[in-house]
């Protein structure tokens, strides 16, 4: 949601916030946690400086009990053997959720040896180090207390011994010089501006831990004003979807964007780093919904989206690059639902940039990616042979070019759903019933008349692997291209081309088939 300049607070979530209130990032970036991984948080006790403070700890789905887990044993091996790393969100890293100086901090207090067991003593409370009851060891263990230019501070609190550099933190030793009370726990790095390191927003802190007045490995944040007055903290994005063993991959996620976290239980998603590329491949149908969510949320914008049925289940791969427009996607949508989407996006001043079909148990379903901006284009969806041709025909009278060209085997016809540009390629082919072999000579020939591989997909009919591409001669660049690639395989290939400086641009599993097979192509 975006603050109102028209009015003077903006209430959410139970909360009256000021008008124009900073934003933060998250404390974590989603490139450091599994798919299978997400931060965990829930209401925080109530104080004066920590009202509205959060416990970030992490949670993983364990689908060999369909539960949603803090460690990444089961039970059993966690209980006989109760270490730190066995938790999901130990060791992670931790990344400066605003930029500011660092005015306070500890770095090398001992490490609480182990988790609390359920049944231990509150009163013996044997997880904590022996020196934290006599004074020698701050509250906040391992931690950074963050001052931002409005005077309000954030602490970063119980991370890793040493994983604070020197750098942010001068204090070395493990233990304070001499007993602190429960009301002297804030270490000053030293009065003079060069003591106090400055760090910017996103910046690497230190590592989740468990030091200091800490049961369990977890990072602690609150903020709070010059009167030591918690404050809430406003986030600039991020999504979360309250908890259900019966949902792996979360349900009904809802961004936060512009506001706090929802009150309760919250699994969280943190944004990613935008990078140039991002890709995925076989990402299945019931978990799509999510990382598309979590994706838009990071930054990105979708370029290529494919669907294919492997084994009578549907997976989608799919490409993302910063977004820079106003954009939107559609996936797996029925014929009259894609139509129905369709004519609302070009309403509203959108084109289609990428059109998608494949396969499915319910019938033919359908994508669609859309950007705003100013473009001449033909799209049409559900064609025969002949309408295809008829459409291509019409395309290159209005001087336009194949963009997408995807094609499904349905009762024993191949249907095509088709998009044209207005836009200068140079000279172009499309062939939408290659095999294999004829493919892999295609790939040749046209590099060999200085074209290049724009678009290609694969499907399966009457039994055969078929190939649509379209070659163009602009732009230029340099390229690779693959097919029959296992998995693996193109994993293998994707990282190796990667390291060589190329960019994924498209990548297609083949339609109908028992198996995962890929057909991929990179530039630079």
């Amino acid at each position: 949601m975006k603050l109102l300049l028209i009015a003077t607070t903006l209430t959410t979530i139970g909360l009256t916030l000021p008008l124009q209130a900073a934003q933060y990032d998250l404390p974590f970036k989603g490139q450091h946690f599994a798919d299978t991984e997400k931060v965990f948080t829930r209401d925080h006790a109530v104080t004066t400086s920590q009202e509205y403070g959060y416990d970030f700890g992490g949670r993983r789905y364990d689908f060999d009990n369909s539960r949603w887990t803090s460690v990444t044993t089961s039970l059993d091996a966690y209980n006989a053997s109760p270490t730190n790393n066995k938790y999901m969100i130990y060791n992670k890293p931790v990344h400066a959720m605003r930029a500011g100086k660092v005015v306070g901090c500890w770095r090398n207090a001992p490490e609480n040896p182990r988790p609390k067991l359920s049944g231990d003593s509150e009163l013996t409370r044997p997880w904590l180090h022996a020196n934290f009851k006599s004074g020698l060891i701050p509250g906040g263990g391992n931690m950074l207390w963050v001052e931002h230019d409005d005077g309000t501070r954030m602490l970063y609190a119980h991370m890793i011994p040493g994983s604070i550099s020197s750098r942010l933190c001068p204090h070395s030793d493990n233990l304070f010089p001499a007993p602190k009370g429960s009301n002297s726990e804030f270490i000053y790095v030293g009065v003079e501006p060069a003591q106090q390191a400055m760090i910017s927003k996103g910046q690497y802190l230190g590592r989740v831990g468990n030091s200091g007045s800490s049961t369990v490995p977890h990072l602690h944040v609150h903020l709070q004003n010059s009167s030591g007055v918690g404050q809430p903290i406003v986030f600039n994005r991020g999504i979360a979807t309250v908890p259900d063993n019966t949902k792996p991959y979360g349900d009904s996620w809802k961004s936060f964007a512009g506001s706090t976290i929802p009150q309760g239980s919250q699994l969280i998603w943190a944004p990613r780093t935008v990078t140039t590329r991002y890709a995925r491949h076989a990402v299945k149908s019931e978990a799509y919904q999510g990382v598309f969510q979590h994706l838009a949320d990071s930054g990105f914008k979708p370029s290529w989206l494919d669907g294919y049925n492997a084994s009578g289940s549907v997976f989608y791969n799919m490409v993302w690059q910063p977004s820079n427009l106003a954009w939107r996607a559609y996936h797996g949508r029925s014929s009259a639902s894609y139509q129905t989407v369709f004519n609302q996006a070009i309403a509203d001043g959108y084109v289609p940039v990428h059109v998608d079909s494949h396969s499915s148990g319910i019938g033919s379903r359908y994508s669609v990616i859309f950007e705003k901006k100013a473009l001449a284009t033909l799209a049409r969806h559900d064609l025969s042979y002949a309408q295809h041709v008829g459409v291509m025909e019409q395309a290159k009278d209005l001087g336009m070019r194949p963009v997408s060209v995807s094609v499904i085997s349905s009762g024993g016809e191949r249907r095509y759903t088709t998009l044209y540009h207005k836009a200068p390629v140079g000279s172009w082919t499309l062939s939408s019933q290659l095999s294999s072999a004829a493919y892999q000579s295609k790939v040749l020939s046209e590099k060999a008349s200085g074209r290049r591989p724009i678009y290609v997909t694969s499907y399966r009919h009457l039994g055969n692997v078929n190939y649509s591409a379209v070659f163009a001669q602009f732009p230029l660049k340099t390229w690779q291209a693959r097919h029959g690639q296992s998995s693996a395989t193109y994993q293998n290939n994707f990282n190796s081309l990667a390291t060589q400086g190329f960019n994924i641009e498209t990548v297609a599993g083949i339609d109908g088939l028992n198996s995962h097979n890929y057909v991929s192509t990179w530039t630079k």
